[in-house]
């Protein structure tokens, strides 16, 4: 007679636990309702995963819709050591961020931002000016992120040119080519250098008229000042 502690498994696909059953799917075990309608709860003190993706949130889903799931997983490579990931006793607030100790116990805090000086210069350019135009004389740390050529009245009667840079380098922050000051009106000619400038750098226009004998533009030129 078979002892119950002689019977190794079964060839079932299912096996009864109580009100619970044990089955077997495709690469793995369901725990599902005596009905196998629904899929049941699970407990233990400790849940180990020996792949590199350790738990996916519904992972049955359509993958359409609102229906997709989240998988929380490990990097396959670079990691030095163990470690512990230990999230805040609550929920935080509005707009908080996680910040590590660097052992991994996480606290919710503000996240920091950094203050800045935005500001735009405007200097008129007229088809009469000396050249070189003075624009203006940047402050300390200012980064130089966009200049802007707007076109009021065109240019007419001539091929004039212009430039925007400082001297021994007229067009660090606009070439010839990248403005056209026969333009039509509202016409509007933009770079984007993201260059930091030397303390007190005076920026100037290099205009040649070239025989222009009307025409007004604005010279726009944006920058910040990080704190």
């Amino acid at each position: 007679m078979a002892l119950f502690s002689d019977l190794r498994g079964t060839t079932q696909t299912t096996f009864r636990i109580g009100a619970a059953l044990l089955k077997r799917i495709t690469g793995g075990i369901a725990f599902r309702n005596t009905a196998d309608t629904l899929d049941e709860r699970v407990q233990a003190s400790v849940y180990e995963a020996n792949d590199n993706i350790g738990l996916i949130i519904n992972a049955d889903s359509a993958g359409t819709g609102a229906d997709y799931r989240i998988s929380l997983a490990r990097p396959a490579a670079g990691m030095v050591a163990d470690w512990t990931l230990t999230l805040p006793p609550n929920a935080g607030s509005a707009a908080q961020v996680l910040q590590t100790n660097g052992a991994g116990v996480t606290t919710w805090t503000t996240a920091g931002v950094t203050a800045q000086l935005i500001a735009v210069d405007t200097t008129t350019l007229g088809f009469g000016s000396a050249s070189p135009l003075a624009l203006f004389t940047t402050p300390a740390n200012a980064i130089i992120e966009k200049i802007q050529v707007i076109i009021d009245t065109p240019f007419t009667g001539g091929t004039p040119s212009l430039t925007i840079g400082i001297t021994g380098q007229t067009a660090k922050y606009m070439g010839a080519t990248e403005n056209t000051l026969t333009g039509v009106a509202t016409d509007k000619y933009e770079t984007n250098p993201g260059l930091p400038s030397t303390a007190g750098e005076a920026l100037i226009g290099t205009y040649a008229a070239n025989g222009a004998s009307a025409g007004s533009a604005r010279i726009l030129v944006h920058y910040v000042v990080p704190s």
